[in-house]
């Protein structure tokens, strides 16, 4: 009974257990999808699919890339998620200027 709890053997399943928690899969990316789902929804809000619609596209091209890895990919389609957001913030922040050209150009004294 003493050799199968012996101080050898437990340090042995100990670091097989921790390696094993290692190699585990990681989490599914399921914030990063709700951020770039959240920036294309604010991105759309603020005009971007007039005044950014290339940028508006790759976000939602890169979003659907990011939900279907997932499963398959999690540090993938958490990366796509990124750059999904990322997009998403650049179309807004187009879309942003463009109505602040509009409202200066509307501003101007003759």
């Amino acid at each position: 009974m003493d050799r199968l709890f012996s101080p050898i053997r437990l340090a042995a399943v100990c670091i097989v257990l921790t390696a094993a928690g290692c190699v585990s899969v990681p989490p599914a990316p399921l914030t990063e999808l709700a951020l770039a789902r959240t920036a294309i929804v604010q991105a759309e809000h603020a005009g971007a699919a007039q005044a950014a619609p290339t940028e508006l596209s790759s976000a939602r091209q890169r979003l659907s890339d990011a939900e279907q890895l997932q499963s398959r990919d999690p540090d993938l389609a958490r990366w796509r998620a990124r750059e999904a957001e990322s997009d998403a913030r650049l179309a807004e922040a187009i879309a942003q200027d463009a109505r602040a050209h509009v409202a200066a150009s509307l501003n101007r004294t003759p």
